[in-house]
């Protein structure tokens, strides 16, 4: 998960007197009253629409706010506060992850490589069903003390994935979604009794092991090779752990050995999940 560092408008606090501008953004995009996905953390964009092609052919069920709320009620309280720390960096990185590959279907259109340009498509509108599931799952959490430091690093992680060459920008793309896929597989497993929690976390893994599969052919089509791969996979990797040092208490919260847990994601084998 990466973002195009040009193209995105960041936000404050909503108490901030003095919101920050993207001077590269449309000026109907910095506007009060602009159209923007509802409570974004870190990269908030208008409300897109889709051509029909992209869409799946089943969406994502959206499970109610009463069914997570019965789902979250079965875990203990430090359970629910630890999600309540590690969901804005997940969610931070489907923001992020939108902007990708919106912006790479509108790049691919105007190339003509149609193939490439569909799965594009279809991997964003996969995105943005993945914010409104974390989303709405963050929501009926408690909001932690430190948000806003969690929300700064986060955003400074993903601007950093950004790169003005495609290949290594979907290099580093397919390497961090690879490691979220083992990320969301170890934090479902506690969470066992939480039965929305899990199958959202499963949902949203299965769909992001298939944005790695495209990712790596995507890069590998613009340019990169195997060593281009492997040698950004490792510095993603190094990088993605350094970005979750600070909520290794959170992962013991939920019941992980967070040493553990980082062994593995830094581990060569990562993305090969």
């Amino acid at each position: 998960m990466a973002a195009m560092a040009e193209t995105l408008n960041i936000v404050r606090e909503r108490t901030d007197p003095h919101p920050v501008r993207d001077g590269n953004a449309p000026d109907r995009a910095n506007h009060h009253s602009a159209l923007f996905t509802e409570d974004a953390l870190c990269f908030p964009h208008p409300v897109p629409l889709f051509d029909k092609s992209w869409r799946r052919p089943v969406g994502l069920t959206q499970h109610s706010i009463i069914e997570i709320r019965d789902s979250l009620s079965k875990l203990p309280e430090p359970q629910i506060d630890a999600l309540g720390r590690l969901l804005p960096a997940l969610l931070c990185g489907e923001e992020s992850s939108f902007h990708v590959f919106s912006q790479e279907a509108g790049r691919l259109a105007e190339l003509g490589l149609r193939r490439s340009l569909a799965l594009s498509g279809r991997i964003a509108v996969e995105e943005l069903e993945h914010e409104r599931l974390l989303r709405d799952l963050r929501n009926c959490c408690p909001v932690p003390d430190d948000l806003a430091t969690i929300r700064l690093r986060a955003h400074r992680f993903f601007l950093r994935m950004a790169s003005r060459d495609p290949a290594l920008h979907f290099a580093r793309v397919a390497a961090l979604d690879s490691c979220v896929c083992v990320i969301l597989a170890a934090v479902a497993k506690p969470l066992a009794r939480a039965g929305v929690v899990v199958d959202t976390f499963n949902r949203i893994r299965g769909d992001e092991a298939r944005h790695v599969r495209f990712s790596r052919e995507h890069s590998c089509e613009l340019g990169a090779d195997k060593l281009l791969l492997a040698d950004t996979a490792a510095c993603v990797r190094g990088e993605l752990v350094a970005l979750l040092y600070p909520l290794a208490s959170s992962f013991e919260e939920l019941g992980l050995d967070a040493d553990r847990l980082f062994r593995r994601i830094e581990a060569d084998n990562c993305v090969n999940n």
